[in-house]
C-alpha cells in the first residue's frame, strides 16, 4: 500500500513538471514568431524609405538640371544680345564715320569746282558750245547728289547715279559717280554690287581721291563676310598707300581688332 502511494505521488509529480516543462517552449516559439514578423515589418519599411528617398535625389536631381538648362539659356540670350548691342554700335559708329566722310566730300567737292571756276578761260566758241553739255553734265550730278544729301531719298538717288554712269562715261564725276552708288547699294546691304562698284573706282580710277576710302570699303566687306584675310591685306594696302588720310586712320583701327 505503502509502495502504491510513492508511486501515485512520483507520477503526479513527473506529470505536473512535463506540464509545467511544455508551457516555457510554446511561450518562446511564439516570442520568436513574433520577432521575425517585426523584422520583416521593419525590413519593409526601411525598403520603402529608401526608394522614398532614391525618388527625392531623383527629383532634386532634375531641378539641378532644369536650373543649369535655364542658367545656359539665360546666357546664351544675354551673349546673343551682347553681340546684337555690339553689331549696332559698330553699325552706328560707322554711319557717323559716313557722315564725316560726306561732309569732307562735299567740302572736296566745292574745292574743286572753286578751282574750275579759277582755270584758265576758253574761247566764247568753245565755252558756248561746251555749255550745254556740261550744264546737263553738272545738273544730273548734282541731281543725284541732292538726293542723297538733302532728301535723303536713297531708293531714288541709286537710279539716279546709274543713269548719271551710263549718260557721262567720261565724265570728271565718274569716279565720284561709282563711289556714291557703291555707298547706296551697301548702305542696302547689295554688298556684291557694291564691291563691284568701289572695285570699279580702285582699278579703273587709280589717281581718284576716291581709291583710298573704296579700298577702305572693301576692306568692311570682306570683314562683314568673315573674309579676315583679304579685309586684313585692304586695310594694310590702304595704310601704306594712302598714309595720313582719314582711310588710313579707319584701315589702322580696324587693323588692330583683326
Amino acid at each position: 500500500m505503502k509502495l502504491n502511494m510513492i508511486t501515485a505521488t512520483s507520477v503526479a509529480v513527473l506529470f505536473s513538471a512535463q506540464i509545467h516543462a511544455a508551457a516555457p517552449v510554446e511561450e518562446a516559439g511564439a516570442s520568436s514568431a513574433n520577432t521575425v514578423a517585426n523584422n520583416s515589418v521593419a525590413l519593409s519599411s526601411s525598403n520603402l524609405t529608401m526608394e522614398q528617398r532614391i525618388e527625392r535625389l531623383e527629383r532634386m536631381l532634375q531641378a539641378r538640371n532644369q536650373v543649369q538648362l535655364d542658367l545656359q539659356n539665360q546666357v546664351e540670350d544675354m551673349s546673343d544680345s551682347m553681340s546684337t548691342m555690339v553689331g549696332q554700335l559698330e553699325q552706328s559708329n560707322y554711319q557717323i564715320e559716313q557722315l564725316i566722310e560726306r561732309q569732307r566730300e562735299i567740302y572736296q567737292e566745292l574745292d574743286r569746282r572753286f578751282a574750275q571756276l579759277q582755270a584758265s578761260p576758253i574761247t566764247a566758241k568753245a565755252a558756248t558750245e561746251a555749255a550745254p553739255v556740261a550744264a546737263g553734265e553738272d545738273q544730273a550730278y548734282d541731281a543725284a547728289v541732292a538726293l542723297v544729301m538733302q532728301d535723303k531719298d536713297y531708293d531714288a538717288a541709286i537710279p539716279a547715279f546709274q543713269s548719271f554712269i551710263k549718260d557721262y562715261p567720261k565724265s570728271s564725276y565718274a569716279p565720284n559717280a561709282h563711289y556714291w552708288l557703291g555707298q547706296l547699294q551697301y548702305t542696302r546691304g547689295q554688298r556684291d554690287q557694291a564691291s563691284e562698284q568701289f572695285n570699279k573706282v580702285v582699278n579703273d580710277y587709280p589717281d581718284s581721291n576716291k581709291v583710298a576710302e573704296s579700298l577702305l570699303k572693301l576692306g568692311i566687306i570682306a570683314q562683314f563676310q568673315n573674309n579676315n584675310a583679304e579685309a586684313k591685306s585692304l586695310f594694310t594696302r590702304v595704310v601704306k598707300e594712302h598714309p595720313n588720310t582719314a582711310a588710313a586712320g579707319l584701315a589702322q583701327t580696324r587693323l588692330a581688332k583683326l
